[in-house]
């Protein structure tokens, strides 16, 4: 069984290296490593490719620019179905655990071959402040929240059936934030369950320090804008197409203008909010066939 990893990078050089060096250290090596680069600026592009040019087995693309779902897809689409049967998806600042590729093919292997490529396995991520994540879902509001039984993941320490890229591409209108669990939604529609695998660990070694999030507009944060963006498209398509109910879609958006109202007001950034909906895409939902 062959598992390959997907490495997301936009200016990081130092972390894309440690992220690398992680993977190729690992008990069970990784198949095949693709690193799609949004970086900007052609300098950090080519340190970028030669730190990859270090790893055998590892192949640099340069990103879309349009985005993280963008960035995910090019990266996925390098790697052929024939070619893997597994993939996992890291940012440039998460370093796997050792044995992360080892556990996550002991357990498919564990499994019917019937269920191998309709299971995503989810395991742990640790940040720096010692934070560990939990088993997640999407609340009605569509906001994480704690769950028994998992109905998203937690990305960087994921592990998905290569073959579900085939059927359900990232969304590339979401620019960043919620695609994961907006994946996992159409993916739990198509019968794929999600196991919570403890076992699988992986560091994020810059929790709460992503390129967005140092970047501001007034006093909200690139991250900020983009995440609100990104529950206001998923919300809408999750009761209008994927798990369609109306009542729960005109519901979702009596309650979500209020709260982005009293947040944008706190932040004193009210105007910002035809910015959010310009950038969340949600418009194309209501146009589509």
């Amino acid at each position: 069984m062959r598992l390959s990893v997907c490495i997301t990078t936009m200016n990081r050089t130092i972390e894309l290296e440690n992220c690398l060096n992680a993977l190729w250290q690992s008990t069970v090596k990784p198949h095949f490593v693709v690193v799609s680069d949004d970086s900007p600026e052609a300098e950090v592009q080519q340190h970028n490719q030669d730190v990859v040019a270090k790893y055998s087995g590892t192949r640099y693309l340069i990103g879309l620019h349009t985005g993280v779902c963008a960035n995910r897809n090019n990266a996925v689409n390098a790697i052929a179905i024939d070619e893997t049967d597994f993939v996992a998806f890291v940012d440039d600042d998460i370093c796997v655990a050792p044995n992360f590729i080892e556990r996550a093919l002991q357990y498919y292997e564990a499994i019917a071959p019937a269920n191998q490529l309709h299971e995503i396995l989810s395991g742990v991520s640790r940040d720096p402040d010692g934070n560990v994540s939990v088993p997640v879902k999407l609340s009605f509001r569509g906001y994480f929240c704690a769950a028994e039984t998992p109905e998203a993941v937690d990305l960087h320490s994921a592990v998905f059936p290569r073959s579900l890229f085939t059927k359900e591409p990232w969304d590339e209108q979401i620019f960043f934030g919620y695609e994961d669990a907006e994946l996992c939604l159409r993916a739990i529609k198509r019968g794929y369950q999600i196991q919570y695998c403890p076992e699988l660990h992986v560091s994020d070694t810059c929790a709460g320090k992503s390129v967005l999030a140092a970047n501001q507009t007034g006093t909200l944060t690139k991250s900020q804008l983009y995440v609100n963006a990104a529950r206001l498209y998923v919300g809408v398509k999750r009761y209008k197409y994927i798990f369609p109910d109306s009542f729960k879609l005109i519901a979702f958006l009596v309650l979500y203008f209020p709260h982005l109202t009293l947040f944008l007001l706190r932040k004193r950034m009210l105007h910002a909010m035809p910015k959010i909906v310009q950038q969340s895409n949600v418009l194309s939902l209501f146009t589509l066939l």
